[in-house]
């Protein structure tokens, strides 16, 4: 009870510190409007009963008192309250004539009405009484001492723990009283959080979704950076050249679980190609949602806080790439130029330095397909399976295969199948005359 936060209640009239670690009443003598004070299982004892009743009797309107379970009560180890003396009791009996005889507005004591008789009597025995607390007071200050100094030297007392029984109480003290509290408070917090856990998440708004987003963002760009940086010191010589061409350390990773492919687009008479890249997001996501972060060997891309990060295939121009939206499906369209206008991404994956082994292999197929009476659908579909087990065999013999789905896309303007078997130049001759009927 600190007297310097009870001065400012001066017009309370109940006032409940029951199951508190008080040890002595002060603060409240200004409390002149105090009807009920509640101190019921405190630590009130007989060395503080003294100038905690002083405190008391400042309250001119207090009438109902509670004091049952602290120390300086005479209460017996059954919980009874009773005035008679007894080995089993604890406190002191004459505790409630002393209260009754020196609060003289006070008609209640523990919830007992104190009547006139009872009164009279006290007032009566009060030099007595007086006397007899001075004593107890006394002799209690010393044992606390004791106790104390105990304490101090960290004294335990022996106690055989065959002769305690399972229900035996555990000790009444602030310490125990604090640690049961603590428990408590613990175990109804784990209990909050546990139901809290159970309970269905509620649903984001624009702005904690777009908060959220900001906030992966920032941690996977800074950790792709330091990856990066790592690799880069500890790889040299060939090693660190492999791994900065399939990307260095950068793992793949697809958390929101979006399809994507990838497709190859020319130009006209141009031989360089672009690598497109398409993710298949949900066509109303703000794009506010979408941050895209491409690199020459790989791409990162985050949606609504999922990382989406892939090894490019072949090696693109970063500071020429694109990224948009398309407005009919709203996938997202990476469009990368290629950094090697000789380097073909074939089938599923991809060939390095075999570009005179690839023209030399589609012109062959080109004039395995001329000279046949079939129909021009028939011919290309055998072109086109002969070219697919072409570069199965071209990866298979460079031993570079990515698992990646490749798709090649023709462009707009290109020429039949067909007609690119039959001229006997393959895809680069596009100038050719049309096949003969």
């Amino acid at each position: 009870m600190e007297p310097s936060d009870l001065k400012l209640f001066r017009s309370l009239e109940y006032l409940n510190l029951a199951l508190n670690n008080v040890s002595k009443v002060e603060g409240i003598s200004g409390m002149e409007w105090l009807r009920k004070l509640d101190l019921t299982l405190n630590f009130i004892d007989v060395d503080a009963l003294e100038e905690s009743v002083d405190q008391l009797s400042g309250c001119r309107s207090l009438e109902e008192l509670f004091l049952l379970g602290n120390p300086c009560m005479g209460v017996s180890n059954d919980g009874d309250v009773t005035s008679s003396s007894s080995q089993d009791q604890t406190g002191w009996n004459g505790c409630r004539a002393y209260i009754v005889a020196r609060l003289k507005n006070l008609q209640y004591l523990d919830g007992k009405e104190i009547k006139r008789s009872e009164r009279i009597l006290a007032i009566r025995q009060l030099p007595t009484l007086t006397s007899d607390l001075h004593l107890l007071a006394e002799s209690r200050k010393k044992d606390r001492q004791i106790q104390n100094r105990a304490k101090e030297l960290n004294i335990e007392e022996e106690t055989d723990e065959v002769y305690i029984s399972a229900d035996a109480p555990t000790h009444h003290n602030p310490e125990t009283r604090t640690k049961i509290s603590n428990e408590s408070y613990h175990q109804k917090h784990a209990k909050e959080k546990q139901e809290a856990s159970n309970q269905a998440p509620k649903p984001k708004g624009e702005m904690e979704w777009e908060d959220d987003h900001f906030r992966t963002v920032k941690n996977v760009r800074k950790w792709e950076e330091d990856d990066r940086n790592r690799e880069s010191s500890n790889l040299t010589g060939m090693r660190h050249r492999q791994d900065d061409a399939m990307g260095g350390g950068i793992k793949q990773c697809n958390q929101g679980k979006y399809q994507f492919w990838f497709e190859e687009e020319y130009a006209k008479n141009e031989k360089s190609g672009t690598l497109i890249m398409r993710v298949a997001i949900p066509k109303y996501l703000s794009t506010s949602l979408v941050d895209v972060d491409i690199h020459p060997t790989y791409v990162s891309v985050i949606v609504k806080s999922k990382v989406l990060r892939v090894v490019l295939p072949v090696e693109v121009l970063s500071d020429r790439s694109v990224a948009r939206r398309i407005a009919a499906s709203g996938y997202l369209e990476l469009v990368m130029p290629k950094v090697r206008p000789n380097e073909v991404v074939i089938g599923l994956g991809h060939v390095h330095d075999l570009i005179s082994r690839d023209q030399h292999a589609s012109k062959k197929v080109g004039k395995d397909c001329t000279g046949t009476a079939e129909s021009a659908a028939i011919k290309e579909n055998r072109c086109q399976q002969k070219r697919e087990r072409l570069g199965e065999l071209l990866m298979k013999a460079s031993g570079v295969v990515d698992s990646l789905k490749i798709v090649r896309n023709q462009c707009p303007d290109a020429k039949p199948a067909s007609s690119r078997c039959d001229d006997g130049g393959g895809d680069d001759d596009e100038d050719g005359p049309p096949p003969l009927m």
